[in-house]
């Protein structure tokens, strides 16, 4: 312990990497202590730190998770209430990339703004992971979502590139907001389930709440509306306009067990939902097979049989083919209708 009345040295950045992975010797731990608890700003980027590796340390654990394994954990994870990690369990399972995230930047630079993680799930692979308030998240293939390492001000942002589902962690102090299609809508939230689907390129937001209740506000048009549970609200993104209408939570969520459902599902939205589950691109030769609907219930089937099916209920044939570029090779499924 320091003397009494003598300064107190600044620990360096390596001097609390060590202390937060509970590394350090019982006078550097007094050390440390004695100066996080000299003033609040000190506990602040102690505590910062520490989300930071957490956030790292998610990117890198989905990067390398097996995607069965992702489905179970959202699937317990789900029925329990969210958690909030305690700052020596967020450290010690962070990793120590202290170089590639700049901590000495951010310890250094204690006014910057919150650093920003986005994670991405690959195509045909689903994401669980949670943020740093303690809420769940499942990301569907080809999705994004980006974050802060640590929810300051008065609420919780968060942008979404992509369809997500949400069990966001009660806070009536600090609102959850996910932003979609460059912040045309925004889903407000205190602590409820639901999801949202807004790729790129989709000529709709579909929002559907399962639990809870969310706020939409579409900012171009001033308006705010209230969604309730059971319900699904669609933005319409040319027309501007926000359509509410009752909902079928199930086949909201069906993606989440690896599951595809179409039930009466125009040919145009099946085709789109295909290529993402499977990471494939779809050849269309004949128009009129966007006319048609599809009803169809599959669960860990490979691509080919859900074809066999069509072929066989829809009267569309197909050929698959393997076509590369410089990077990669890519699968594409051409369609036909049969005569």
């Amino acid at each position: 312990m320091p003397l009494s009345g003598a300064p107190i040295e600044e620990p360096d950045e390596l001097l609390l990497l060590r202390y937060l992975l509970e590394e350090t010797d019982p006078k550097e731990t007094a050390g440390v202590e004695t100066w996080a608890n000299k003033h609040p700003e000190n506990k602040k980027v102690l505590s910062r730190i520490a989300q930071l590796y957490h956030a790292q340390q998610t990117q890198r654990r989905i990067v390398t998770r097996d995607a069965h394994r992702a489905f179970d954990h959202v699937q317990r994870r789900i029925r329990r209430k969210a958690r909030i990690h305690v700052l020596k369990r967020i450290a010690v399972a962070a990793s120590l990339l202290i170089g590639l995230l700049g901590i000495g930047a951010l310890y250094l630079q204690r006014q910057t703004p919150p650093t920003w993680v986005t994670v991405y799930a690959k195509n045909n692979l689903r994401n669980a992971f949670d943020l740093p308030d303690g809420t769940t998240v499942q990301l569907n293939s080809s999705s994004s979502l980006s974050y802060p390492v640590e929810f300051t001000g008065d609420q919780r942002p968060v942008k979404l590139v992509g369809e997500a589902y949400f069990n966001v962690a009660h806070n009536a102090k600090q609102p959850f907001v996910v932003q979609v299609a460059d912040d045309r809508l925004a889903v407000r939230v205190l602590g409820t389930e639901f999801t949202v689907s807004a790729y790129t390129n989709d000529e709709m937001i579909e929002t559907t709440l399962i639990a809870g209740s969310i706020e939409l506000e579409i900012p171009e048009s001033d308006l705010k509306k209230v969604l309730k549970p059971d319900e699904k609200a669609t933005f319409a993104l040319e027309q501007n306009k926000l359509t509410i209408a009752p909902a079928d939570v199930s086949q909201a969520t069906d993606w989440m067990y690896n599951k595809l459902v179409f039930r009466e599902t125009s040919m145009t939205d099946v085709l789109k939902r295909l290529a993402r589950f499977y990471d494939v691109h779809f050849v269309v030769s004949d128009e009129l097979i966007y006319t048609y609907t599809f009803t169809g219930s599959f669960e860990d089937k490979p691509l080919h049989q859900v074809l066999e099916y069509m072929k066989v209920s829809s009267k569309i044939d197909y050929r698959i083919r393997h076509a590369s570029d410089n990077t990669q090779t890519k699968t594409l499924v051409e369609l036909h209708a049969k005569r």
